[in-house]
């Protein structure tokens, strides 16, 4: 996992969080699908991922510097029609 453009929204501004940095990780990803031809040009798909992310947050909380081992195991579904031209 490579993590791009890190920041902290207004509400942790606010709170005087400041110099926010992940860690990149490797993780175990899995992934099934299906495939249904509905006639000879159409086709539905559905598909489902798992991804195992382990990753370091850093940042400032009052100009001390936090570090928290922070754990994302997304899910993520995916419902698609497709056209063959």
């Amino acid at each position: 996992t490579t993590f791009f453009d890190e920041k902290f929204n207004d509400t942790g501004k606010d709170a005087g969080l400041t110099d926010l940095s992940l860690k990149d990780s490797w993780g175990m990803a899995g992934q099934v699908g299906l495939d249904y031809l509905i006639n000879r040009d159409w086709l539905i798909n559905a598909s489902v991922w798992y991804m195992d992310i382990d990753t370091d947050v850093r940042f400032k909380a009052g100009g001390e510097q936090q570090s928290i081992s922070t754990r994302l195991d997304p899910w993520v579904f995916m419902f698609s029609a497709g056209y063959r031209f």
